[in-house]
Protein backbone atom coordinates (compact mmCIF):
# COMPACT_ATOMS: atom_id res chain seq x y z
CA UNK A 1 0.00 0.00 0.00
CA UNK A 2 2.84 2.05 1.20
CA UNK A 3 5.67 0.88 -0.73
CA UNK A 4 5.23 2.96 -3.92
CA UNK A 5 5.21 5.88 -1.71
CA UNK A 6 8.51 5.25 -0.05
CA UNK A 7 9.95 3.81 -3.05
CA UNK A 8 10.62 0.18 -1.60
CA UNK A 9 10.16 -3.05 -3.73
CA UNK A 10 8.06 -4.51 -0.86
CA UNK A 11 7.08 -4.29 3.35
CA UNK A 12 10.06 -4.37 5.27
CA UNK A 13 8.13 -4.81 8.24
CA UNK A 14 5.89 -7.82 7.89
CA UNK A 15 4.89 -10.07 10.62
CA UNK A 16 5.46 -13.56 8.45
CA UNK A 17 9.16 -15.33 9.22
CA UNK A 18 11.19 -14.19 5.99
CA UNK A 19 14.56 -15.48 6.54
CA UNK A 20 15.26 -12.64 3.79
CA UNK A 21 14.90 -10.07 6.31
CA UNK A 22 17.00 -11.41 9.45
CA UNK A 23 19.24 -8.89 11.27
CA UNK A 24 22.06 -11.05 12.39
CA UNK A 25 22.79 -8.77 15.73
CA UNK A 26 25.49 -10.65 17.68
CA UNK A 27 23.25 -12.00 19.11
CA UNK A 28 22.13 -14.08 16.41
CA UNK A 29 25.07 -14.72 14.95
CA UNK A 30 26.31 -16.13 18.21
CA UNK A 31 23.05 -18.24 18.37
CA UNK A 32 23.13 -19.49 14.88
CA UNK A 33 27.13 -20.51 14.79
CA UNK A 34 26.26 -22.21 18.23
CA UNK A 35 22.88 -24.37 16.70
CA UNK A 36 24.21 -25.10 12.91
CA UNK A 37 27.32 -26.74 14.81
CA UNK A 38 24.90 -29.05 16.91
CA UNK A 39 23.30 -29.95 14.18
CA UNK A 40 26.21 -30.81 11.81
CA UNK A 41 28.32 -32.39 14.32
CA UNK A 42 25.03 -34.51 15.54
CA UNK A 43 25.31 -33.60 19.24
CA UNK A 44 21.71 -34.64 19.62
CA UNK A 45 18.98 -32.65 21.63
CA UNK A 46 19.36 -29.20 20.97
CA UNK A 47 17.50 -26.60 22.78
CA UNK A 48 16.65 -22.69 21.77
CA UNK A 49 14.55 -20.29 24.25
CA UNK A 50 13.12 -16.92 24.01
CA UNK A 51 10.42 -14.99 24.73
CA UNK A 52 7.25 -14.35 22.54
CA UNK A 53 8.20 -12.25 19.47
CA UNK A 54 11.93 -12.41 19.93
CA UNK A 55 12.95 -14.21 16.72
CA UNK A 56 12.89 -18.03 17.35
CA UNK A 57 11.14 -19.25 14.50
CA UNK A 58 12.99 -16.37 11.76
CA UNK A 59 16.17 -17.94 13.43
CA UNK A 60 15.81 -21.63 13.01
CA UNK A 61 14.18 -20.83 9.50
CA UNK A 62 17.61 -18.86 8.30
CA UNK A 63 19.42 -22.45 10.63
CA UNK A 64 16.80 -24.84 7.74
CA UNK A 65 18.05 -22.46 4.96
CA UNK A 66 21.57 -22.74 5.93
CA UNK A 67 21.70 -26.02 6.21
CA UNK A 68 19.83 -27.38 2.76
CA UNK A 69 21.38 -30.00 1.04
CA UNK A 70 23.56 -31.28 4.10
CA UNK A 71 20.55 -32.56 6.37
CA UNK A 72 16.96 -33.74 5.94
CA UNK A 73 14.56 -31.76 8.16
CA UNK A 74 11.21 -32.32 9.53
CA UNK A 75 9.36 -29.16 11.20
CA UNK A 76 6.76 -29.61 13.46
CA UNK A 77 4.70 -26.96 14.28
CA UNK A 78 2.32 -27.55 16.86
CA UNK A 79 3.38 -30.74 19.45
CA UNK A 80 0.41 -31.07 20.38
CA UNK A 81 -0.86 -33.88 19.65
CA UNK A 82 -1.09 -37.40 20.39
CA UNK A 83 1.32 -40.64 20.10
CA UNK A 84 0.70 -41.81 17.08
CA UNK A 85 -0.59 -38.44 15.20
CA UNK A 86 2.91 -37.46 16.09
CA UNK A 87 4.03 -40.60 14.40
CA UNK A 88 2.41 -39.85 11.23
CA UNK A 89 4.00 -36.28 10.78
CA UNK A 90 7.01 -37.19 11.68
CA UNK A 91 6.61 -39.64 8.67
CA UNK A 92 5.04 -37.59 6.25
CA UNK A 93 7.24 -34.51 6.60
CA UNK A 94 10.47 -37.23 5.88
CA UNK A 95 9.14 -38.60 3.17
CA UNK A 96 8.33 -42.34 4.26
CA UNK A 97 5.44 -43.62 2.22
CA UNK A 98 4.01 -46.08 5.37
CA UNK A 99 0.83 -46.34 7.70
CA UNK A 100 1.18 -46.18 11.01
CA UNK A 101 -1.13 -47.50 13.20
CA UNK A 102 1.01 -49.33 15.62
CA UNK A 103 4.47 -47.99 17.25
CA UNK A 104 6.57 -50.44 15.26
CA UNK A 105 4.82 -49.57 11.86
CA UNK A 106 6.73 -46.28 12.71
CA UNK A 107 10.26 -47.29 14.21
CA UNK A 108 11.32 -50.35 11.75
CA UNK A 109 10.94 -47.56 8.62
CA UNK A 110 12.44 -44.89 10.41
CA UNK A 111 15.34 -46.96 11.60
CA UNK A 112 16.09 -47.85 8.22
CA UNK A 113 15.52 -43.99 6.82
CA UNK A 114 18.46 -42.47 9.39
CA UNK A 115 20.59 -45.39 8.69
CA UNK A 116 20.41 -44.87 5.08
CA UNK A 117 21.13 -40.84 5.72
CA UNK A 118 24.06 -41.59 7.78
CA UNK A 119 25.60 -43.83 5.13
CA UNK A 120 24.98 -40.44 2.83
CA UNK A 121 26.92 -38.48 5.13
CA UNK A 122 23.88 -36.28 5.84
CA UNK A 123 22.15 -35.03 9.31
CA UNK A 124 18.96 -36.06 10.42
CA UNK A 125 16.98 -32.81 11.89
CA UNK A 126 13.82 -32.75 13.82
CA UNK A 127 12.95 -29.32 14.66
CA UNK A 128 9.95 -28.94 16.84
CA UNK A 129 8.48 -25.65 17.42
CA UNK A 130 6.01 -24.03 20.67
CA UNK A 131 7.79 -27.22 22.68
CA UNK A 132 5.96 -25.42 25.92
CA UNK A 133 3.00 -27.45 24.72
CA UNK A 134 4.70 -30.76 25.09
CA UNK A 135 3.17 -33.31 27.65
CA UNK A 136 5.23 -35.44 29.41
CA UNK A 137 3.83 -38.68 27.84
CA UNK A 138 4.94 -37.21 24.14
CA UNK A 139 8.02 -35.86 25.97
CA UNK A 140 9.30 -39.62 27.21
CA UNK A 141 8.78 -40.86 23.12
CA UNK A 142 10.47 -38.40 21.29
CA UNK A 143 13.59 -38.99 24.49
CA UNK A 144 12.95 -42.68 23.05
CA UNK A 145 13.52 -41.66 19.41
CA UNK A 146 17.01 -41.13 20.35
CA UNK A 147 17.85 -44.42 20.91
CA UNK A 148 17.75 -45.02 17.57
CA UNK A 149 21.82 -44.93 17.35
CA UNK A 150 25.31 -46.14 16.67
CA UNK A 151 28.15 -46.79 18.94
CA UNK A 152 30.22 -44.19 17.38
CA UNK A 153 27.70 -41.19 16.42
CA UNK A 154 23.52 -40.32 16.87
CA UNK A 155 21.88 -40.56 14.07
CA UNK A 156 18.94 -38.36 15.06
CA UNK A 157 19.43 -34.48 16.22
CA UNK A 158 16.18 -33.04 18.13
CA UNK A 159 16.10 -29.64 18.62
CA UNK A 160 13.46 -27.93 20.93
CA UNK A 161 11.93 -24.33 20.01
CA UNK A 162 9.86 -22.95 22.71
CA UNK A 163 9.83 -20.01 25.30
CA UNK A 164 11.30 -19.32 28.53
CA UNK A 165 8.37 -21.67 30.38
CA UNK A 166 9.95 -24.40 28.74
CA UNK A 167 12.79 -24.43 31.16
CA UNK A 168 11.16 -24.84 34.26
CA UNK A 169 9.01 -28.32 32.55
CA UNK A 170 12.34 -29.46 31.75
CA UNK A 171 13.26 -29.18 35.52
CA UNK A 172 10.13 -30.86 36.61
CA UNK A 173 11.27 -34.60 38.12
CA UNK A 174 9.55 -36.69 35.78
CA UNK A 175 11.27 -34.98 32.95
CA UNK A 176 15.09 -34.90 34.35
CA UNK A 177 16.02 -37.81 32.54
CA UNK A 178 15.17 -35.59 29.17
CA UNK A 179 16.82 -33.01 30.93
CA UNK A 180 20.15 -34.49 30.92
CA UNK A 181 20.20 -35.69 27.34
CA UNK A 182 20.68 -31.64 25.97
CA UNK A 183 23.60 -30.88 24.86
CA UNK A 184 23.35 -27.46 23.56
CA UNK A 185 21.05 -24.62 25.05
CA UNK A 186 20.34 -20.76 23.43
CA UNK A 187 18.52 -18.24 24.80
CA UNK A 188 17.56 -15.04 22.50
CA UNK A 189 17.19 -11.78 24.54
CA UNK A 190 15.43 -8.59 23.12
CA UNK A 191 17.51 -6.24 21.83
CA UNK A 192 18.83 -3.00 23.21
CA UNK A 193 18.62 0.57 21.79
CA UNK A 194 21.36 0.34 19.71
CA UNK A 195 20.67 -2.87 18.01
CA UNK A 196 16.74 -1.24 17.56
CA UNK A 197 18.17 1.50 15.48
CA UNK A 198 20.31 -0.91 13.40
CA UNK A 199 17.28 -3.53 13.29
CA UNK A 200 15.02 -1.07 11.56
CA UNK A 201 17.64 0.40 8.85
CA UNK A 202 18.35 -3.15 8.38
CA UNK A 203 15.05 -4.11 7.29
CA UNK A 204 14.51 -0.73 4.88
CA UNK A 205 17.99 -1.40 3.95
CA UNK A 206 16.56 -5.08 2.60
CA UNK A 207 13.01 -3.34 1.08
CA UNK A 208 15.09 -0.91 -1.02
CA UNK A 209 15.08 2.15 0.85
CA UNK A 210 16.75 5.03 -0.53
CA UNK A 211 17.41 7.16 2.32
CA UNK A 212 16.46 7.23 6.00
CA UNK A 213 12.52 7.18 6.27
CA UNK A 214 12.85 7.13 10.31
CA UNK A 215 14.04 9.88 12.30
CA UNK A 216 16.38 8.83 15.41
CA UNK A 217 13.47 10.28 17.59
CA UNK A 218 11.09 8.09 15.75
CA UNK A 219 13.11 5.14 16.55
CA UNK A 220 14.29 6.09 20.07
CA UNK A 221 10.40 5.79 20.58
CA UNK A 222 9.59 2.42 18.54
CA UNK A 223 12.15 1.37 20.96
CA UNK A 224 10.48 2.84 24.18
CA UNK A 225 6.94 0.89 22.64
CA UNK A 226 8.79 -2.36 21.48
CA UNK A 227 11.14 -2.57 24.74
CA UNK A 228 13.24 -4.65 22.28
CA UNK A 229 10.97 -7.67 21.19
CA UNK A 230 11.72 -7.74 17.10
CA UNK A 231 8.04 -8.42 16.53
CA UNK A 232 6.50 -5.30 18.52
CA UNK A 233 9.09 -3.21 16.58
CA UNK A 234 7.38 -4.64 12.76
CA UNK A 235 3.73 -3.82 14.45
CA UNK A 236 4.67 -0.05 15.05
CA UNK A 237 6.75 0.36 12.62
CA UNK A 238 4.27 -0.69 9.80
CA UNK A 239 1.70 1.39 11.32
CA UNK A 240 3.74 4.45 11.46
CA UNK A 241 4.69 4.15 7.52
CA UNK A 242 1.22 3.63 6.50
CA UNK A 243 -0.06 7.28 8.55
CA UNK A 244 3.16 8.53 7.51
CA UNK A 245 1.93 7.90 3.74
CA UNK A 246 -1.72 9.19 4.61
CA UNK A 247 -0.78 12.28 5.38
CA UNK A 248 1.92 12.60 2.87
CA UNK A 249 5.50 12.89 4.84
CA UNK A 250 8.40 10.73 3.47
CA UNK A 251 9.98 10.91 6.85
CA UNK A 252 8.75 9.28 9.92
CA UNK A 253 9.33 11.71 13.16
CA UNK A 254 8.51 11.28 16.70
CA UNK A 255 4.98 12.55 16.35
CA UNK A 256 3.74 9.90 14.24
CA UNK A 257 4.95 7.08 16.12
CA UNK A 258 3.02 8.56 18.92
CA UNK A 259 -0.36 8.59 17.68
CA UNK A 260 0.40 4.94 16.36
CA UNK A 261 0.94 3.92 19.73
CA UNK A 262 -1.96 5.17 21.34
CA UNK A 263 -3.97 3.61 18.64
CA UNK A 264 -2.11 0.03 19.70
CA UNK A 265 -1.82 0.19 23.21
CA UNK A 266 -4.21 -1.32 25.67
CA UNK A 267 -5.25 0.00 28.75
CA UNK A 268 -5.26 -1.35 31.63
CA UNK A 269 -6.48 -0.07 34.80
CA UNK A 270 -3.41 -0.45 37.13
CA UNK A 271 -4.13 -1.38 41.04
CA UNK A 272 -2.76 1.44 43.65
CA UNK A 273 -1.11 -0.76 45.77
CA UNK A 274 0.97 -3.23 44.81
CA UNK A 275 3.86 -5.64 46.55
CA UNK A 276 7.48 -5.18 46.69
CA UNK A 277 7.63 -7.81 43.93
CA UNK A 278 5.14 -6.64 41.70
CA UNK A 279 2.69 -8.61 42.66
CA UNK A 280 -0.96 -6.94 42.93
CA UNK A 281 -1.66 -6.47 46.53
CA UNK A 282 -5.02 -8.83 48.27
CA UNK A 283 -8.35 -7.28 47.09
CA UNK A 284 -9.77 -6.04 51.04
CA UNK A 285 -11.91 -8.38 53.00
CA UNK A 286 -15.03 -7.66 52.94
CA UNK A 287 -17.72 -9.00 55.32
CA UNK A 288 -20.47 -10.99 53.66
CA UNK A 289 -23.64 -9.88 54.49
CA UNK A 290 -26.62 -12.52 53.58
CA UNK A 291 -29.51 -10.80 51.18
CA UNK A 292 -31.87 -9.90 53.40
CA UNK A 293 -35.42 -11.02 52.30
CA UNK A 294 -38.53 -9.03 51.98
CA UNK A 295 -40.61 -8.99 54.73
CA UNK A 296 -44.75 -8.63 54.22
CA UNK A 297 -46.66 -5.88 55.29
CA UNK A 298 -48.99 -8.14 57.64
CA UNK A 299 -45.83 -9.50 59.67
CA UNK A 300 -45.16 -5.78 60.62
CA UNK A 301 -48.35 -4.71 61.67
CA UNK A 302 -49.33 -8.14 63.64
CA UNK A 303 -45.78 -7.27 65.22
CA UNK A 304 -46.96 -3.84 66.80
CA UNK A 305 -50.31 -4.95 67.55
CA UNK A 306 -49.05 -7.71 69.54
CA UNK A 307 -46.67 -5.25 71.83
CA UNK A 308 -49.99 -3.13 72.63
CA UNK A 309 -51.51 -5.99 73.61
CA UNK A 310 -48.96 -6.91 75.96
CA UNK A 311 -48.55 -3.24 77.30
CA UNK A 312 -52.17 -2.96 77.43
CA UNK A 313 -52.36 -6.33 79.81
CA UNK A 314 -49.22 -5.14 82.02
CA UNK A 315 -50.48 -1.79 82.69
CA UNK A 316 -54.14 -3.20 83.51
CA UNK A 317 -52.24 -5.58 85.87
CA UNK A 318 -50.59 -2.42 87.63
CA UNK A 319 -53.61 -0.41 87.85
CA UNK A 320 -56.07 -3.08 89.40
CA UNK A 321 -53.42 -4.55 92.11
CA UNK A 322 -54.76 -3.62 95.34
CA UNK A 323 -53.53 -1.04 97.51
CA UNK A 324 -52.99 -3.35 100.39
CA UNK A 325 -49.97 -5.80 98.55
CA UNK A 326 -48.74 -2.09 97.55
CA UNK A 327 -48.57 -1.17 100.56
CA UNK A 328 -46.93 -4.32 102.27
CA UNK A 329 -44.35 -4.05 99.46
CA UNK A 330 -43.07 -0.72 100.73
CA UNK A 331 -43.44 -1.72 104.09
CA UNK A 332 -41.21 -4.68 103.13
CA UNK A 333 -38.37 -2.50 100.86
CA UNK A 334 -38.47 -0.10 104.17
CA UNK A 335 -37.82 -2.28 106.49
CA UNK A 336 -34.96 -3.65 104.81
CA UNK A 337 -33.29 -0.27 103.82
CA UNK A 338 -33.25 0.91 107.76
CA UNK A 339 -31.96 -2.69 108.84
CA UNK A 340 -28.53 -2.77 106.68
CA UNK A 341 -28.85 1.08 106.64
CA UNK A 342 -29.65 2.26 110.14
CA UNK A 343 -29.74 6.03 111.10
CA UNK A 344 -28.95 7.89 114.43
CA UNK A 345 -31.96 8.78 116.50
CA UNK A 346 -34.23 5.58 114.90
CA UNK A 347 -34.93 2.58 115.82
CA UNK A 348 -32.83 -0.90 114.52
CA UNK A 349 -34.84 -3.22 112.21
CA UNK A 350 -35.86 -5.18 115.44
CA UNK A 351 -38.20 -3.00 116.61
CA UNK A 352 -41.56 -1.99 116.24
CA UNK A 353 -42.27 0.96 113.99
CA UNK A 354 -43.80 3.74 115.68
CA UNK A 355 -47.06 3.93 114.98
CA UNK A 356 -50.01 6.61 115.59
CA UNK A 357 -53.25 4.89 116.07
CA UNK A 358 -54.95 8.01 116.67
CA UNK A 359 -54.41 9.28 112.89
CA UNK A 360 -56.64 6.27 111.55
CA UNK A 361 -60.46 6.22 111.89
CA UNK A 362 -59.97 1.53 111.77
CA UNK A 363 -58.57 0.57 114.86
CA UNK A 364 -57.45 -2.41 112.95
CA UNK A 365 -55.38 0.04 110.41
CA UNK A 366 -52.05 2.60 111.89
CA UNK A 367 -50.12 4.97 110.40
CA UNK A 368 -46.27 4.21 109.74
CA UNK A 369 -43.66 6.53 109.38
CA UNK A 370 -42.20 6.23 106.09
CA UNK A 371 -38.58 8.12 106.29
CA UNK A 372 -36.23 7.73 104.91
CA UNK A 373 -38.36 7.97 101.79
CA UNK A 374 -39.29 11.45 100.65
CA UNK A 375 -42.77 10.90 100.93
CA UNK A 376 -44.32 12.83 104.35
CA UNK A 377 -47.76 11.29 103.64
CA UNK A 378 -48.81 8.68 105.96
CA UNK A 379 -49.98 4.85 104.04
CA UNK A 380 -52.47 3.14 106.05
CA UNK A 381 -50.95 -0.52 106.97
CA UNK A 382 -52.80 -3.58 108.69
CA UNK A 383 -51.21 -4.60 111.70
CA UNK A 384 -49.98 -7.92 110.78
CA UNK A 385 -47.24 -10.34 111.80
CA UNK A 386 -44.11 -8.53 110.41
CA UNK A 387 -41.64 -9.73 107.67
CA UNK A 388 -38.73 -11.76 109.44
CA UNK A 389 -35.94 -10.29 108.78
CA UNK A 390 -32.04 -11.07 109.15
CA UNK A 391 -30.48 -10.70 112.31
CA UNK A 392 -27.36 -7.90 113.05
CA UNK A 393 -24.14 -8.74 113.03
CA UNK A 394 -22.53 -9.12 116.26
CA UNK A 395 -20.71 -5.92 117.46
CA UNK A 396 -16.88 -6.28 116.74
CA UNK A 397 -14.56 -4.24 119.14
CA UNK A 398 -10.89 -4.48 119.95
CA UNK A 399 -9.79 -4.89 123.23
CA UNK A 400 -8.40 -1.57 125.44
CA UNK A 401 -4.94 -1.85 125.93
CA UNK A 402 -3.44 -1.00 129.81
CA UNK A 403 -0.94 1.50 129.02
CA UNK A 404 -1.56 3.24 125.12
CA UNK A 405 -4.55 5.57 124.59
CA UNK A 406 -7.66 3.66 123.75
CA UNK A 407 -9.95 4.37 120.74
CA UNK A 408 -12.84 6.71 121.53
CA UNK A 409 -16.15 5.03 121.90
CA UNK A 410 -19.09 6.05 119.72
CA UNK A 411 -21.52 8.09 122.28
CA UNK A 412 -24.44 5.47 122.75
CA UNK A 413 -27.28 6.14 120.94
CA UNK A 414 -30.15 7.95 122.36
CA UNK A 415 -33.33 5.12 122.20
CA UNK A 416 -36.95 6.24 121.96
CA UNK A 417 -38.94 6.04 124.96
CA UNK A 418 -40.75 3.19 123.77
CA UNK A 419 -38.00 0.86 123.23
CA UNK A 420 -36.43 -1.29 126.11
CA UNK A 421 -32.95 -0.34 127.98
CA UNK A 422 -32.02 -4.03 126.30
CA UNK A 423 -32.35 -3.10 122.47
CA UNK A 424 -30.70 -0.11 122.96
CA UNK A 425 -27.33 -1.46 124.19
CA UNK A 426 -27.15 -3.62 120.63
CA UNK A 427 -27.35 -0.83 118.57
CA UNK A 428 -24.17 -1.07 116.61
CA UNK A 429 -21.76 1.97 116.34
CA UNK A 430 -22.01 4.48 113.56
CA UNK A 431 -18.98 4.44 112.01
CA UNK A 432 -17.46 0.98 111.20
CA UNK A 433 -13.66 -0.15 112.80
CA UNK A 434 -10.76 1.15 110.90
CA UNK A 435 -8.86 -1.44 109.48
CA UNK A 436 -5.46 0.52 109.69
CA UNK A 437 -6.39 0.93 113.76
CA UNK A 438 -6.55 -2.52 113.77
CA UNK A 439 -3.53 -3.06 112.22
CA UNK A 440 -1.95 -0.23 114.58
CA UNK A 441 -3.44 -2.19 117.07
CA UNK A 442 -1.77 -6.16 116.25
CA UNK A 443 1.71 -4.23 115.76
CA UNK A 444 1.54 -2.42 119.43
CA UNK A 445 1.14 -5.39 120.70
CA UNK A 446 3.55 -8.21 119.44
CA UNK A 447 5.90 -5.21 119.91
CA UNK A 448 4.80 -5.61 124.00
CA UNK A 449 5.30 -9.29 123.75
CA UNK A 450 8.76 -8.95 122.48
CA UNK A 451 9.69 -6.26 125.20
CA UNK A 452 7.67 -7.00 128.61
Amino acid sequence: MYESFFGLNKKPFQITTDPSFLWMGKKHREALSTLKYGVMDNKGFLLLTGDVGTGKTTLINRLVEDIHGKAYTAKIPDPGLSKYDFYRMVSRYFGLPIEVRTKSDFLEPFSRFLNDAHEERKSVLLLIDEAQRLKHDLMEEIRLLSNLERQDVKLLNIFFVGQNEFNSILLQPENRALMRRITITYNIDPLDRAETCEYIRHRLKTAGAAYEIFSSAAMEEVFEFSKGFPRQINIICDLAMFFSSQVAKRTINRKIVNQCRERISFTVDESPAETENNIRAPAPKTRYRPIQKERWPWFTAARVFSVAVVLLVLGGVVYFTPDLVKDRARQWVRETYRTYFPITGEPSGSEQPVVDASQTADPGMATVDRHPFPETEKTPLAVEPRLRMPGRPPDLRFPETVDGPTRPTPAAKTAPTSVPPAAAVATPPSEPPDPADAIDWLLKKRSQELNP
